[in-house]
């Protein structure tokens, strides 16, 4: 039984291997359209993306609509957006709303932390979820 699971386990993280290598030049034109938009801490935001939206490659969440994050509207459907670049707009209004607020109150904290703040991470599970994500990251895209 142990090691049907490591086999299992072995082709997910290969395909999550795989899902990188091929999409790597999409993943770095994403972060490039992030860190255009002047969106703070865009290595963070680039994993949310991969994190939301499983490497650009998933059928059952938002990326159908061009929602690159996982954004709700209040009916608790997925929000949509015309092109990844409105999304990506969004966000940017989205941070721009509540960062600065944040950021005063909490100098000394990380993005994590105002991911939870604002209530777009549910907690620490999310971000344990998104740092290897982050660490791909800043190993593998041009910052």
């Amino acid at each position: 039984m142990k090691k049907i699971l490591f086999l299992l386990l072995c082709v997910g993280l290969w395909g999550n291997v795989d899902a990188q290598r091929s999409n790597i030049k999409r993943l770095q034109g994403v972060y490039d359209s992030i860190k255009a938009a002047g969106i703070r801490h865009p290595d963070v935001v680039m994993a949310q993306c991969i994190q939301e939206t499983g490497w650009l490659e998933c059928n059952r969440c938002c990326l159908g609509y061009n929602n690159l994050f996982g954004f709700y509207n209040k009916s608790k459907k997925c929000m949509r957006f015309s092109t990844e670049g409105d999304c990506i707009a969004y966000y940017k209004k989205w941070q721009d709303k509540r960062y600065d607020k944040w950021h005063n109150t909490y100098p000394g904290q990380d993005y994590f932390h105002f991911l939870k703040s604002v209530k777009y991470a549910t907690g620490d599970k999310y971000t344990a979820e998104v740092k290897p994500a982050l660490d791909w990251v800043r190993k593998n895209l041009s910052l």
